[in-house]
């Protein structure tokens, strides 16, 4: 998938701010763009985990300054992480409010995110209420994180930073 093909397909039926569409095709750390544009430090809020079959299934909230910006699902099978890694990575990510950009580089690990999917979802009452917007639709994107050829996440982001920059 060609990332700027996609958003600009989408800009036309639903017309996306520049800061959305920068974290819609970002390779990178939403959590450091986050912090950037809101200028202050991201906190995540977990909602939901649990492991099964030894996967991590996880459910957050990514907050600037008290504001739900990111409503995120992630999923780890920790099987895919390297050994020595993963019982701390693991903890990372049961033990503590953490954002998984900063856990990746908690550990120093070089991975790249290689985006699955972008578009615009329709909000069921459950994501309204813990985004605490009125919106029906918001931008989403689906991508994999990857660690030395191997995907060793997968992650899906929606984005109701439009709220809070007012345009």
């Amino acid at each position: 998938m060609k990332v700027y093909k996609r958003i600009a397909e989408i800009n036309k039926s639903f017309p996306l701010l520049n800061e959305e569409k920068i974290l819609l095709g970002t390779d990178g750390s939403v959590t450091n763009i986050l912090e950037i544009l809101f200028e202050d430090e991201c906190m995540v809020k977990t909602l939901s985990q649990k492991i099964v079959d030894n996967v991590n299934y996880r459910e957050v909230i990514l907050l600037v300054k008290s504001k739900p910006l990111v409503y995120a699902k992630s999923i780890v099978p920790l099987n895919n992480i390297e050994k020595e890694l993963r019982e701390e990575i693991k903890k990372d990510l049961l033990l503590a409010d953490i954002p998984i950009g900063k856990i990746l580089k908690r550990h120093n690990l070089e991975t790249r995110r290689e985006i699955k999917e972008i578009s615009i979802i329709k909000l069921d009452d459950k994501v309204k209420d813990i985004l605490k917007v009125s919106y029906n639709k918001l931008p989403m994107r689906k991508y994999n994180i990857i660690l030395k050829g191997k995907p060793i996440m997968e992650i899906m982001e929606i984005f109701a930073i439009r709220k809070y920059l007012g345009r």
